[in-house]
């Protein structure tokens, strides 16, 4: 999922910076009484990328007890669930096998991003065309952690070459300066993001994919193990009611954005809503690439939970607690 400074970066962008049937009556989720209280985390800032919840509760899909919650911009990607105060978060599956090998009880519940959104961007003018032409280059990441460091870890395996034969270099999240500036020569970013701004900016990108078909799963909807035991139900409407929401997105990206212009009160702006308009665009890539059905937005398989953990688990980036797709997928749609 989003970082703390790609979250800004989109609410930037959104401002003009450079720096996630009963669809129209809404009244199956909506008419139950005595619901249970559900808190979703979309973590840090409000944008784009987070519409498709927004157009969910906007539509009354969700039940009315349902919250949206945004992270503060110092708080843990999966704190709050950890703690009770969230039900659901918005995070990568990557990101949540890697937390329960360190000892946090997550399961995975239902898909959002079906294409993985990390890749490799150069400047459109460069040398560089393939992953294996990065050999000896500087390449700008955040640093050594999260889906930004794993999609790193992947283009290369890709490619055949090791951290030993390019010049990694950890420069935060500050890629797009570094990259404009030609501190780095290619740079680790969300193609829904990075790349948006930075053409934005003025500077056309060439982006890289990580593998022809990554291992990695980006973002997805994240529960805990107490809170899944607790509410199932009301997890379950709430994973059907967002994918409404993915659903509308992907089809009406001009309702995404008026659907955010509640949270991010700039897109209220003509020219802004049309840079928002973008990241829409580039976001609806990734929850339907083409060639994905409809039906099948929202949804995580076994198999793709099965090749992720042995992915990151060769990858040496697990804790000491094991990590089965067992207890990592409860998909609930």
């Amino acid at each position: 999922m989003i970082s703390r400074r790609q979250a800004v970066s989109l609410l930037g962008l959104a401002a003009g910076g450079v720096a996630l049937g009963a669809c129209s009556s809404g009244t199956a989720s909506k008419s139950k009484t005595g619901a249970q209280p559900l808190t979703i985390g979309l973590t840090y800032t409000p944008n784009i990328q987070f519409a498709p919840f927004y157009l969910a509760q906007a539509n009354k899909q969700y039940a009315d007890s349902v919250k949206l919650r945004h992270h503060g911009a110092q708080e843990g990607l999966f704190d709050a669930l950890s703690a009770g105060s969230e039900d659901l978060v918005i995070a990568g599956a990557d990101e949540a096998a890697v937390a329960c090998s360190n000892g946090s009880n997550l399961v995975v519940v239902g898909g959002y991003y079906h294409s993985y959104a990390v890749c490799i961007m150069v400047p459109a003018n460069s040398s560089i065309t393939s992953l294996a032409q990065l050999r000896g280059k500087k390449i700008g990441t955040p640093g050594t952690y999260g889906e930004n460091w794993f999609g790193l870890l992947l283009a290369l395996r890709s490619a055949g070459l090791s951290q030993n034969d390019v010049n990694i270099m950890s420069i935060g999240y500050t890629q797009q300066a570094a990259l404009m500036s030609g501190k780095v020569d290619a740079i680790v970013g969300y193609s829904n993001n990075d790349a948006v701004a930075l053409e934005e900016s003025g500077m056309k990108v060439r982006k890289l994919a990580v593998a022809t078909n990554p291992p990695l799963i980006g973002a997805s909807l994240v529960t805990s193990t107490k809170a899944l035991a607790a509410k199932r139900d009301a997890l379950k409407a709430a994973v059907a009611a967002s994918v409404k929401g993915m659903q509308t997105f992907v089809t009406d990206p001009d309702a995404a954005v008026k659907a955010a212009v509640k949270y991010v009160p700039d897109l209220a702006d003509a020219k802004q809503a049309a840079k928002a308009r973008k990241v829409a665009v580039a976001t609806a890539e990734l929850i339907k690439p083409s060639g994905l059905s409809a039906d099948q937005i929202g949804k995580i398989g076994a198999s793709e939970v099965e090749a992720m953990i042995k992915f990151l688990s060769e990858l040496k980036v697990f804790g000491s607690k094991p990590v089965t797709r067992e207890k990592l997928l409860d998909a609930l749609i």
